[in-house]
């Protein structure tokens, strides 16, 4: 109980002085706070999670439309009993009517005796008030039948709503069931997705395995290089003819760019030569000296 107290005060105190705070603006606020924090519970719940939930609630139709079978069921045979009930009450009603017009007939006749199928003989007053009272109790049955016509119309009417919504039912229970596995479908694909998309990071196996096989191909191409630069280091002696000739070409190569080399530098230290004098002989240089 105490609990529940500081509760109740710690709430009561939130609420004043947040209206102390926000004023006439808390209601709106509380509002909108407590909006977002259904969104983002909803949308914090997965989506293959709501599908199969969604799927639970259309499994629950199943039983309600196997309902809708069996009231239907049982609604046919009441109204099948009614048309049989109420067949036969016309037909006692016409016999009613027959019997009476019989009788009628005998009043009319003027005669003083009416001779039964019993062969009995009944006088005309007796005909008479059996007469009156079969008229009463035939216009109680003609008004039983026609509440009971009345009864069967709108109960045939019943029956017929009930089989629109059950075709009406099933017709979206299938409709139901073909979007639950289009939205299933969808979110694996999404799932698919996102999935190869993962494959792209770093930190994947994918990349991890793609990153071995690249180490693994520099780790032969160095050994390769390995190979071909073994002998040129280690100073193996040729073996080719090719090879021996190569390194007589590159003997004479060298001489002769060393006698080219030589013969620039002695044509340079003519020429600065030829200078000189050339100066010395000058007499515009010479006078003015």
């Amino acid at each position: 109980m105490k609990i529940f107290k500081k509760l109740v005060i710690g709430a009561v105190g939130a609420v004043l002085a947040g209206g102390f705070l926000y004023g006439n603006n808390l209601l709106p606020y509380t509002q909108t706070a407590y909006q977002q924090m259904v969104d983002s519970a909803h949308d914090a719940v997965p989506i293959a999670f709501q599908i199969e939930a969604a799927k639970k609630q259309l499994e629950q139709i199943g039983p309600e439309v196997n309902s809708m079978y069996h009231q239907i069921a049982k609604e046919k045979v009441q109204i099948k009993r009614l048309e049989q009930q109420l067949s036969q009450a016309q037909a006692e009603l016409e016999s009613s009517a027959g019997e009476m017009l019989s009788l009628r007939q005998h009043v009319k006749s003027g005669k003083q005796f009416f001779v039964a199928s019993n062969a009995k003989a009944y006088t005309t007053e007796r005909v008479k008030e059996d007469l009156r009272h079969r008229f009463k109790l035939h216009l109680t049955a003609e008004q039983r039948t026609e509440t009971a016509a009345k009864t069967l119309e709108v109960r045939r009417a019943a029956l017929k709503t009930a089989f629109e919504s059950l075709e009406k039912a099933q017709s979206q229970q299938r409709e139901l069931a073909v979007q639950i596995e289009t939205l299933t479908a969808r979110n694996r694909m999404n799932h698919l997705v996102k999935t190869t998309h993962h494959y792209d990071f770093d930190d994947s196996q994918l990349a991890r395995t793609r990153n071995m096989v690249e180490d693994i191909s520099a780790r032969i191409e160095t050994e390769e290089e390995l190979l071909n630069v073994a002998p040129v280091a280690f100073g193996q002696i040729p073996v080719s003819k090719n090879e021996v000739a190569d390194g007589e070409n590159i003997l004479e190569e060298i001489d002769a760019w060393l006698d080219a080399k030589q013969g620039r530098q002695t044509t340079e230290v003519e020429a600065e030569v030829n200078t000189d004098k050339k100066v010395v002989q000058d007499p515009e240089l010479v006078m003015a000296q």
